[in-house]
Protein backbone atom coordinates (compact mmCIF):
# COMPACT_ATOMS: atom_id res chain seq x y z
CA UNK A 1 0.00 0.00 0.00
CA UNK A 2 1.52 3.31 -1.08
CA UNK A 3 1.69 6.39 1.13
CA UNK A 4 -0.60 8.23 -1.27
CA UNK A 5 -3.27 5.55 -0.95
CA UNK A 6 -3.01 5.72 2.85
CA UNK A 7 -3.51 9.49 2.79
CA UNK A 8 -6.47 9.08 0.44
CA UNK A 9 -8.09 6.56 2.81
CA UNK A 10 -7.53 8.86 5.78
CA UNK A 11 -8.93 11.79 3.80
CA UNK A 12 -12.07 9.82 2.89
CA UNK A 13 -12.70 8.54 6.42
CA UNK A 14 -12.29 11.97 8.01
CA UNK A 15 -14.60 13.59 5.47
CA UNK A 16 -17.26 10.94 6.03
CA UNK A 17 -17.04 11.41 9.80
CA UNK A 18 -17.23 15.20 9.48
CA UNK A 19 -20.13 15.30 7.02
CA UNK A 20 -22.13 12.58 8.81
CA UNK A 21 -21.84 14.27 12.18
CA UNK A 22 -22.54 17.72 10.78
CA UNK A 23 -25.67 16.50 8.99
CA UNK A 24 -26.96 14.75 12.10
CA UNK A 25 -26.34 17.57 14.56
CA UNK A 26 -27.76 20.24 12.23
CA UNK A 27 -30.86 18.06 11.81
CA UNK A 28 -31.25 17.80 15.57
CA UNK A 29 -30.70 21.54 15.98
CA UNK A 30 -33.30 22.47 13.37
CA UNK A 31 -35.77 19.93 14.76
CA UNK A 32 -35.66 21.51 18.22
CA UNK A 33 -35.55 25.11 16.98
CA UNK A 34 -38.52 27.45 17.18
CA UNK A 35 -41.14 26.95 14.49
CA UNK A 36 -41.70 30.67 13.96
CA UNK A 37 -42.22 31.70 10.32
CA UNK A 38 -39.17 32.82 8.39
CA UNK A 39 -39.35 35.97 6.31
CA UNK A 40 -37.89 36.16 2.85
CA UNK A 41 -36.14 39.43 3.73
CA UNK A 42 -32.45 38.63 3.51
CA UNK A 43 -29.62 41.14 3.68
CA UNK A 44 -28.28 42.04 0.24
CA UNK A 45 -24.76 41.17 1.37
CA UNK A 46 -25.94 37.71 2.44
CA UNK A 47 -27.48 37.02 -0.96
CA UNK A 48 -24.21 37.91 -2.68
CA UNK A 49 -22.24 35.58 -0.43
CA UNK A 50 -24.75 32.77 -0.84
CA UNK A 51 -24.60 33.04 -4.65
CA UNK A 52 -20.79 33.08 -4.53
CA UNK A 53 -20.74 30.05 -2.26
CA UNK A 54 -23.09 28.21 -4.62
CA UNK A 55 -20.75 28.97 -7.51
CA UNK A 56 -17.57 27.72 -5.84
CA UNK A 57 -19.02 24.73 -3.94
CA UNK A 58 -19.27 22.46 -7.04
CA UNK A 59 -15.57 22.98 -7.81
CA UNK A 60 -14.67 22.12 -4.24
CA UNK A 61 -16.87 19.02 -3.94
CA UNK A 62 -15.95 17.98 -7.47
CA UNK A 63 -12.28 18.07 -6.54
CA UNK A 64 -12.97 16.04 -3.41
CA UNK A 65 -14.85 13.36 -5.37
CA UNK A 66 -12.18 13.19 -8.04
CA UNK A 67 -9.45 12.81 -5.43
CA UNK A 68 -11.35 9.99 -3.71
CA UNK A 69 -12.56 8.09 -6.80
CA UNK A 70 -10.31 9.10 -9.72
CA UNK A 71 -7.11 10.55 -8.21
CA UNK A 72 -5.11 9.99 -11.40
CA UNK A 73 -7.29 12.54 -13.23
CA UNK A 74 -6.10 15.39 -11.00
CA UNK A 75 -2.64 14.04 -10.20
CA UNK A 76 -1.04 16.80 -12.29
CA UNK A 77 -2.38 19.32 -9.74
CA UNK A 78 -0.66 17.61 -6.81
CA UNK A 79 1.25 19.75 -4.33
CA UNK A 80 4.68 18.31 -3.44
CA UNK A 81 4.25 18.32 0.32
CA UNK A 82 6.41 16.04 2.51
CA UNK A 83 4.69 13.12 4.22
CA UNK A 84 5.56 14.41 7.70
CA UNK A 85 3.67 17.64 6.98
CA UNK A 86 0.62 15.77 5.71
CA UNK A 87 0.67 13.60 8.85
CA UNK A 88 0.83 16.80 10.91
CA UNK A 89 -2.27 18.05 9.07
CA UNK A 90 -4.06 14.79 9.94
CA UNK A 91 -3.23 15.55 13.58
CA UNK A 92 -4.84 18.99 13.14
CA UNK A 93 -7.92 17.69 11.30
CA UNK A 94 -8.79 14.97 13.84
CA UNK A 95 -9.30 17.20 16.93
CA UNK A 96 -10.97 19.92 14.84
CA UNK A 97 -13.95 17.58 14.34
CA UNK A 98 -14.95 17.15 18.02
CA UNK A 99 -14.16 20.83 18.63
CA UNK A 100 -16.61 21.86 15.90
CA UNK A 101 -19.37 19.65 17.29
CA UNK A 102 -18.66 20.81 20.82
CA UNK A 103 -19.60 24.24 19.51
CA UNK A 104 -22.78 22.89 17.89
CA UNK A 105 -23.86 20.98 20.98
CA UNK A 106 -23.20 23.93 23.27
CA UNK A 107 -25.17 26.46 21.24
CA UNK A 108 -28.02 24.09 20.39
CA UNK A 109 -31.13 25.83 19.05
CA UNK A 110 -29.51 29.24 19.53
CA UNK A 111 -27.56 28.75 16.29
CA UNK A 112 -27.76 31.86 14.13
CA UNK A 113 -27.25 32.07 10.38
CA UNK A 114 -27.50 35.14 8.16
CA UNK A 115 -29.90 33.28 5.86
CA UNK A 116 -32.35 32.86 8.77
CA UNK A 117 -32.20 36.39 10.13
CA UNK A 118 -35.88 37.06 10.73
CA UNK A 119 -36.45 33.67 12.33
CA UNK A 120 -33.63 34.35 14.76
CA UNK A 121 -34.63 37.95 15.54
CA UNK A 122 -38.31 37.09 16.04
CA UNK A 123 -37.66 34.19 18.38
CA UNK A 124 -38.44 34.76 22.05
CA UNK A 125 -36.38 31.83 23.32
CA UNK A 126 -32.95 32.75 21.96
CA UNK A 127 -30.26 33.20 24.60
CA UNK A 128 -26.68 34.42 24.32
CA UNK A 129 -24.38 31.44 24.76
CA UNK A 130 -21.02 32.24 26.35
CA UNK A 131 -20.07 28.95 27.98
CA UNK A 132 -18.12 25.96 26.67
CA UNK A 133 -15.98 26.85 23.63
CA UNK A 134 -17.83 30.20 23.41
CA UNK A 135 -15.97 31.26 26.51
CA UNK A 136 -12.76 31.32 24.48
CA UNK A 137 -13.87 32.33 20.98
CA UNK A 138 -17.08 33.82 19.59
CA UNK A 139 -17.26 31.50 16.58
CA UNK A 140 -15.93 28.06 17.55
CA UNK A 141 -18.01 26.29 14.89
CA UNK A 142 -16.41 28.35 12.14
CA UNK A 143 -12.97 28.02 13.71
CA UNK A 144 -13.22 24.22 13.90
CA UNK A 145 -14.65 23.99 10.39
CA UNK A 146 -11.94 26.23 8.92
CA UNK A 147 -9.21 24.21 10.60
CA UNK A 148 -10.70 20.98 9.30
CA UNK A 149 -11.21 22.22 5.74
CA UNK A 150 -7.69 23.63 5.37
CA UNK A 151 -5.90 20.75 7.10
CA UNK A 152 -7.78 18.05 5.19
CA UNK A 153 -7.08 19.87 1.91
CA UNK A 154 -3.37 19.81 2.78
CA UNK A 155 -3.64 16.10 3.55
CA UNK A 156 -4.90 15.63 -0.01
CA UNK A 157 -2.11 17.93 -1.23
CA UNK A 158 -3.93 18.95 -4.39
CA UNK A 159 -4.59 22.45 -5.73
CA UNK A 160 -8.07 21.50 -6.99
CA UNK A 161 -9.10 20.92 -3.37
CA UNK A 162 -7.02 23.56 -1.60
CA UNK A 163 -7.76 26.66 -3.71
CA UNK A 164 -11.59 26.31 -3.72
CA UNK A 165 -11.43 25.56 0.02
CA UNK A 166 -9.58 28.82 0.67
CA UNK A 167 -12.08 30.80 -1.41
CA UNK A 168 -15.02 29.20 0.41
CA UNK A 169 -13.46 29.99 3.78
CA UNK A 170 -13.04 33.64 2.78
CA UNK A 171 -16.69 33.84 1.67
CA UNK A 172 -17.94 32.18 4.83
CA UNK A 173 -15.74 34.42 6.96
CA UNK A 174 -17.40 37.45 5.38
CA UNK A 175 -20.73 36.07 6.60
CA UNK A 176 -19.59 36.31 10.22
CA UNK A 177 -19.94 40.09 10.12
CA UNK A 178 -23.62 39.77 9.13
CA UNK A 179 -24.30 37.19 11.79
CA UNK A 180 -22.66 39.24 14.51
CA UNK A 181 -24.68 42.27 13.39
CA UNK A 182 -27.82 40.21 13.99
CA UNK A 183 -26.56 39.22 17.42
CA UNK A 184 -26.03 42.87 18.27
CA UNK A 185 -29.59 43.61 17.08
CA UNK A 186 -30.90 40.78 19.25
CA UNK A 187 -28.81 41.17 22.42
CA UNK A 188 -27.52 44.74 22.24
CA UNK A 189 -24.97 45.76 24.86
CA UNK A 190 -24.81 42.23 26.24
CA UNK A 191 -23.27 41.03 22.99
CA UNK A 192 -21.06 44.12 22.65
CA UNK A 193 -19.55 43.34 26.06
CA UNK A 194 -19.09 39.73 25.00
CA UNK A 195 -17.25 40.92 21.88
CA UNK A 196 -14.89 43.01 24.00
CA UNK A 197 -13.78 40.10 26.18
CA UNK A 198 -13.89 37.27 23.61
CA UNK A 199 -11.99 37.14 20.29
CA UNK A 200 -13.77 36.35 17.04
CA UNK A 201 -11.75 33.33 15.83
CA UNK A 202 -8.29 33.10 17.44
CA UNK A 203 -8.64 32.01 21.09
CA UNK A 204 -6.60 33.66 23.80
CA UNK A 205 -4.54 31.41 26.01
CA UNK A 206 -6.62 32.49 28.99
CA UNK A 207 -10.20 33.73 28.81
CA UNK A 208 -10.96 37.03 30.45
Amino acid sequence: MTNELIFRIIFTILWLVFITNMTWIRYKTRKTADASPTSQAIRHESRIHIVALAMFAPFWFGGILLYIIFPSVIAFLSIPLPDWFRILMVCVAVPSIPFTFWGYQTIGKNWVHAFESSKFLNSETQTLVTNGPYRYVRNPIYLGSFLFIVSIALVAANWLILLPAIILIILVYLQIKNEEAMLIDRFGDEYREYMKRTPRLIPRLFAK
